[in-house]
């Protein structure tokens, strides 16, 4: 197959596009309004446009929703209203003579961490995306789970308390309420006297980083709160390892060494023990983890030679 594949990360706001080589590497990319008020057909088309005049041998699209992997069919999205019921990958295979997979951003986005940073060594892994929201992809004897309805990984919606902070799913207590952006936008208004304009998570650990004791406990509770969630999942799962990807991963020890707290003080030790907690540098997840995706679905061999579990 042609060593070069397309990575398409679409959100509600604007859509990433990449040319992906077989490491992961990003050789050209670029970046258009998603426009969903124009509809999918017309994001194809669009899409398709751009394309041309590239070399590629498949297509991966990561929809911020809930997917049937199956169909590359879009089945909900707050964000892509009016886009529900059409099949991606029916489109693009059509427009582009190529094998197209369609997924959730999250999984694609897990996908590639899993690819790329762990390079496939483990065959159990929690992949956990840390933005506006909180999404999750599971990996498991080397492949994505998505469950019997293709909704596993749902991490940023398991409720942490009974009676916390609304959700913006409308329920109260999520991990998301706690550790999404706006959890911590929150957070930031609690605790510290004069919260940073613009108020942002990078700006919040900025603020730790300089002595801020309010953005610090901001970021003990956000690693707290993770760290519940992330011990809930080991407790059932027991992983290998937990990848964190997204832009509230860039706190690093902030909050990250409370995550670790949390596991050190687990009275089951021995599925804290080895797990491995790992954040690598962030880059766009999205458009080479569909990439990735996309070349190992269009090769079964490729892909039965890569799974090592």
């Amino acid at each position: 197959m042609k060593k070069l594949s397309v990575g398409i990360d679409v959100g509600g706001t604007f859509t990433k596009i990449g040319l992906v080589d077989a490491k992961g590497n990003v050789v050209h990319s670029l970046q258009i309004p998603t426009e969903p008020k124009k509809g999918p057909l017309n994001f194809v088309r669009r899409t398709v446009a751009l394309l041309n005049g590239w070399s590629f041998g498949s297509v991966g699209l990561g929809l911020a929703g809930g997917v049937d992997a199956r169909t590359g069919t879009l089945l909900f999205a707050p964000n892509l209203k009016g886009w529900t019921g059409f099949s991606f990958k029916k489109a693009f295979e059509k427009s582009l003579g190529v094998s197209v997979v369609v997924d959730n951003d999250a999984n694609v986005a897990v996908w590639g961490g899993y690819a790329v940073a762990l390079k496939k060594r483990p065959c159990t892994v929690v992949g956990v995306t840390l933005g506006t929201g909180i999404g999750g992809g599971l990996i498991i004897d080397g492949r994505l789970h998505r469950g019997a309805t293709g909704s596993a990984g749902e991490i940023g919606h398991q409720v942490l308390e009974l009676n916390g902070p609304r959700c913006h799913c409308g329920r109260r207590g999520c991990l998301e309420a706690y550790a999404g952006t706006y959890g911590i936008q929150r957070l930031a208004r609690q605790f510290m006297r004069r919260p940073p304009s613009p108020l942002t998570p990078k700006a919040v650990a900025d603020a730790a980083r300089g002595g801020n004791r309010g953005a610090r406990k901001v970021w003990d509770v956000v690693g707290a709160r993770l760290g519940q969630g992330l011990a809930n999942l080991i407790l059932v799962l027991n992983p290998d390892a937990i990848l964190l990807l997204g832009g509230v991963a860039r706190a690093g020890s902030l909050v990250l060494d409370p995550v670790r707290r949390v596991f050190a003080s687990q009275p089951f030790r021995e599925p804290f023990k080895t797990v491995v907690l790992a954040a690598p540098s962030d880059r766009d997840w999205g458009v080479v983890g569909a990439a990735l995706l996309s070349r190992e679905r269009s090769s079964p061999v490729l892909g039965r030679l890569l799974v090592k579990c």
